[in-house]
């Protein structure tokens, strides 16, 4: 069974690029010596959700893709080799994710962004490649959705069998009338 480490590097550049958005306008709000920094976040993570919203085909398995996906994908697909290859998106995202070292409130989405980058260099490594799922332009789309199909089971036609219930005997319960209390106090005799 082989880890497709290109799935989690997705998901962790797809997470990095909604946080480095929220630090990014948080970084702009409030008055920082390196402000420019907050300013570049904002289109920079805007362009990390654009790239990263289509998931790739998986190798095995089942697809799934995010709603929306087969508008955008054309977009990373039109890319080429840029848009394919993960080097390429680690490079990118390294040389993206260093100058949100230098300012507090980009910090968090640049460390985030350099796990996901470090995640897609080891996508690289074993040969990994973006493909597409589903590429939805003109007549001829290309239409590659793999669903996995889940097996229903039938209700069962008869009951499961039941352990023997406990009955009580009646010589346990005339024991139990014995001890009934008289309202004087004095326990009844028979």
């Amino acid at each position: 069974m082989r880890i497709e480490f290109a799935m989690w590097a997705n998901l962790q550049a797809y997470a990095a690029g909604f946080i480095i958005l929220v630090c990014g306008i948080l970084g702009s709000a409030v008055k920082f010596q390196r402000q420019w920094i907050a300013y570049y976040a904002i289109p920079v993570s805007l362009l990390i959700i654009l790239m990263e919203y289509p998931r790739s085909k998986r190798i095995k398995g089942s697809n799934f893709p995010r709603t929306g996906q087969e508008k955008i994908a054309p977009i990373v697909h039109g890319m080429g080799f840029l848009g394919r290859n993960y080097f390429i998106r680690f490079v990118l995202y390294l040389a993206m994710c260093v100058p949100m070292m230098f300012l507090l409130p980009t910090m968090l989405g640049g460390i985030c962004l350099f796990c996901a980058s470090s995640t897609y260099f080891i996508a690289a490594l074993l040969g990994e490649q973006w493909r597409p799922i589903s590429l939805g332009w003109g007549k001829g789309s290309e239409t590659v959705v793999q669903t996995k199909r889940v097996a229903t089971s039938e209700a069962p036609s008869h009951a499961p069998p039941r352990a023997p219930s406990i009955r009580r005997t009646k010589e346990s319960s005339s024991s139990m009338d014995n001890l009934v209390e008289q309202p004087s106090g004095e326990a009844a005799v028979n």
